[in-house]
């Protein structure tokens, strides 16, 4: 997904791109992607300032906030046809929990410039139906289809000229003090720019794993839910998510569908990988009709994981590495669109030398 948005965004501006892939385009962990998009840097800002400061907290709060904007503007621009929506999200809390922490960061990201409303149980009662201690309310989250997404993304791209070869691994890379060789089986591409974007490091990177955890996401999409269902379920107008480490979250899509996300895990064996896969899709539904009753008669028409590498410092990198010159990377955008595409956008500034002032807390370099 970002490699596909880094393509089209430098071959529009005037730069002749080569994309290689080593399977298929999306066939990875974009097409497995949830299409969920997100407005925020990490789950906590307080947590996230106190770690790397009010500036650089600010800056990759206020850079991510306007990604799903900007991701929109794009998608519209180039006529990109994904189904996209952007909608307000609601982190709840539960019913009697205590909201002093939530409050706290409520309070830190409004002194820091960010959007972001408090809402009172009444409030969260009246959108979703739900019993709750209050909530925290966010913009611009919303959902695309990953696949149709990144596809209309490369489309725009080849009409910029840029050639795609598919099924073309690259097996080793070297570099100079002017150039980046990437070698694969049947040539080698020498390029002063070479952008690596990958779900995660392979071999080629091993020095660049230990700034990832790697991990599995779930996620299960009910059958259709009939009206009568979904008329206990509130106005289903916003994204619903939790406070809980990991987050889950709860779309309602266009038709009429539940898609609910969350019991990430350290990536399990690939011989227990069926077995957990549907361990987990019965945890998620369990947890989606202890949130939903009403839900508790609908089956799971789908159920699969999603490969994720996660920032240890859950902030994305996109950027350059001191250790691997003439090279641009886009790790850790947890398959979220709207940060796969500011990815795309500041290797976009770093190749044509005019990288933004705060582009670089998102660099290898950020000390978080």
């Amino acid at each position: 997904m970002a490699g596909a948005m880094a393509a089209q965004a430098c071959a529009a501006a005037g730069h002749k791109v080569i994309l290689v892939e080593a399977g298929r385009v999306g066939q990875g962990g974009s097409g497995r992607a949830t299409g969920l998009i997100s407005s925020e840097a990490c789950g906590s800002y307080r947590d996230l300032e106190a770690r790397a400061g009010k500036r650089a907290a600010r800056a990759l709060f206020t850079m991510t906030e306007a990604a799903p904007r900007d991701l929109a503007a794009a998608v519209k621009r180039l006529g990109i046809k994904a189904g996209l929506e952007l909608r307000d999200a609601v982190r709840l809390l539960p019913a009697g929990a205590s909201d002093k922490l939530l409050q706290r960061e409520l309070a830190a990201r409004k002194e820091a410039g960010l959007s972001a409303a408090w809402m009172t149980p009444a409030m969260v009662q009246r959108q979703a139906a739900l019993a709750s201690a209050g909530a925290v309310k966010l913009p611009d989250w919303g959902f695309v289809d990953p696949y149709q997404l990144t596809l209309g993304f490369l489309k725009a791209a080849i009409k910029k000229g840029v050639k795609v070869y598919e099924k073309s691994r690259i097996n080793k890379i070297t570099f100079n003090r002017k150039t980046a060789t990437a070698f694969l089986d049947g040539g080698a591409i020498t390029t002063s720019n070479l952008i690596i974007c990958i779900g995660e490091p392979t071999s080629l990177f091993k020095p660049l794993k230990r700034h990832l955890k790697h991990e599995d996401r779930y996620a299960v999409l009910t059958e259709p839910l009939s009206a009568a269902v979904r008329a206990e379920l509130g106005q289903q107008a916003a994204l619903l998510t939790d406070s809980e480490a990991p987050a889950h979250q709860l779309w309602f899509t266009a038709d009429h569908r539940a898609l609910f996300t969350g019991a990430d895990q350290k990536r399990p064996a690939d011989r227990l990988r069926d077995q957990t896969l549907v361990q987990r899709t019965g945890q998620l539904m369990y947890e989606l009709t202890r949130l939903y009753p009403a839900i508790s008669g609908a089956v799971p028409s789908f159920g699969w994981d999603v490969p994720l590498a996660h920032p240890v410092d859950e902030v994305l990198y996109a950027g350059a590495h001191r250790n691997f010159p003439h090279q641009w990377f886009a790790f850790g955008t947890s398959h979220d669109p709207a940060r796969a595409f500011l990815a795309s956008r500041i290797i976009l500034r770093a190749v044509q030398g005019k990288p933004d002032r705060d582009d670089e807390h998102f660099s290898f370099a950020r000390n978080l």
